[in-house]
């Protein structure tokens, strides 16, 4: 499933980062996070969902080194590095991103990772990573 910055359900998020802050839902009735963001809690099913702010650390969980662009916007890009990075704060979140400011050769699983947010003035809003 694709993300896109302006579809209703992720505003959230992509404010936050255009903020300088990292978001997820988080529900109020069993205190626990979640992604994808959904209408209800996938854990209690209870309905009001929040959003709360969380540190940027992460760990590196599993990473692709794509060296062959699929399309031509990305051919300026490559090689780039996409991840699945688990956040610290929230157990059990992984989201898919880009690496930047790292070789391929010098990842490793659980290599610590910080959240490199969008500047407040960007159009695009991704939220990348980097080593700690």
């Amino acid at each position: 499933m694709s993300v896109d910055a302006d579809d209703p359900r992720f505003r959230p998020f992509f404010d936050a980062a255009r903020d300088g802050r990292l978001a997820f839902p988080w529900c109020p009735a069993c205190e626990r996070f979640h992604w994808y963001p959904m209408p209800r809690c996938p854990h209690c099913r209870a309905g009001e969902v929040a959003w709360r702010d969380v540190d940027g650390a992460a760990r590196l969980y599993s990473w692709s080194v794509v060296r062959h662009g699929f399309d031509e916007a990305w051919a300026a890009h490559l090689p780039y590095i996409v991840a699945l990075v688990d956040i610290e704060a929230v157990p059990g979140i992984r989201l898919i991103t880009n690496l930047v400011e790292t070789a391929p050769d010098a990842l490793a699983i659980d290599l610590p990772l910080a959240a490199v947010l969008p500047p407040a003035d960007s159009a695009d809003a991704r939220v990348l990573f980097r080593p700690r």
